[in-house]
């Protein structure tokens, strides 16, 4: 018998060839811009946009298979999910002022390439100007994929609504991210706004969002929706506390970096240790920007000798258990979907980066 993760792999990647191929479609019609400034920098953005994993984009095809079979109607919503994702990632490349985005260059990075011969300041401050001009043109054009797809659906208002207000989530989940490291708070207003983080940024905007979109384009009722939000959102900080982890444990080189300590984000791993008498060993790695070997394995020694990794790993497992549950009392999902949301969340588990 075909095992649950089976089922979701065999979906996948199914869906995510249609996914691919109506993305290839968008950016070619995009790179037939004239303007040769808008059409280099429209390049990088369809660049970026494409060869991704297109799961946002495929959970919304599945939160309407939930309630329709043919899911060929959703295919243009899907799309517009993962050009917003592709631009809210430009926009995060330079608050993170990251060089490289899914191996590629960001389009911060390849302006200030171009431009190299500018003071350093004007370069920056051009370089990261276009990637923002750019990363609005994408949350834009995803908002006029919607419109112009859905404009004889009598639900397209709702379906605005819900997709700007996960836009509107998304940003302030962001908001709270970077203003965080630098607010002075109790541990228990810090460990609050961990939890809002981990929901806005994360839940409702990589699971939560896409499926109840998926299921409002289907015509589901408000009490469907509610059921999906609080699945995903249980499902979404689980995630999240699993990549705060994997950023930190993975034997993959390129998550192995500590990245969250360098920047001095505010995790739950971080919280846990702030509990404990380990917590200013902990802080003189926080905000450091070079960690050799040696810095990583003392940060590894750090979050398993004061538990915060058993505690948040514990704290992990309770959240997909309780999704796990809440799926397994939704009346209206048919057991092949569940098996198909199943194989989902044991995909996610058994991620290693």
């Amino acid at each position: 018998m075909t095992n649950n993760i089976e089922i979701f792999a065999n979906y996948y990647q199914k869906e995510k060839k249609i996914i691919d191929d109506k993305i290839h479609k968008l950016n070619r019609k995009l790179l037939e811009e004239t303007n040769p400034i808008i059409k280099e920098n429209l390049n990088y953005f369809t660049d970026l946009n494409s060869n991704g994993k297109n799961i946002r984009g495929l959970l919304v095809l599945l939160g309407y298979n939930l309630l329709k079979e043919d899911n060929e109607y959703a295919i243009d919503l899907a799309l517009a999910y993962e050009v917003f994702q592709t631009a809210i990632l430009v926009h995060d490349d330079i608050i993170d002022q990251d060089d490289i985005r899914r191996g590629k260059c960001t389009i911060s990075y390849r302006n200030k390439i171009k431009y190299a011969s500018l003071k350093k300041n004007n370069k920056v401050h051009l370089s990261n100007s276009i990637a923002l001009c750019v990363g609005d043109y994408g949350l834009y054009l995803a908002n006029k994929i919607i419109s112009d797809s859905y404009q004889e659906d009598s639900n397209l208002g709702k379906i605005l609504s819900y997709y700007n207000k996960v836009v509107l989530d998304t940003i302030k989940g962001e908001i709270l991210e970077v203003t965080l490291p630098y607010e002075n708070q109790t541990n228990e207003h810090l460990e609050n706004n961990i939890y809002n983080i981990y929901l806005l940024k994360t839940a409702i905007y990589t699971i939560s969002g896409p499926l109840s979109l998926g299921l409002l384009l289907a015509g589901a009722e408000k009490e469907k929706i509610e059921e999906i939000r609080i699945f995903g959102e249980k499902i979404g900080i689980a995630f999240q506390i699993q990549d705060d982890i994997l950023g930190i444990f993975s034997n993959e080189v390129e998550k192995n970096l500590a990245t969250d300590i360098k920047e001095n984000k505010k995790t739950l791993l971080y919280q846990e240790v702030m509990k404990t008498k380990y917590k200013e060993e902990f802080l003189n790695y926080c905000g450091k920007k070079d960690f050799n070997e040696k810095d990583i394995e003392n940060i590894k020694e750090i979050l398993i000798k004061s538990k915060a990794k058993e505690n948040c790993e514990k704290k992990m497992n309770e959240l997909y258990e309780e999704g796990e549950k809440i799926l397994e009392n939704i009346s209206w999902i048919s057991i092949d979907n569940k098996r198909l949301l199943l194989g989902f969340i044991e995909m996610l588990k058994q991620r290693k980066k």
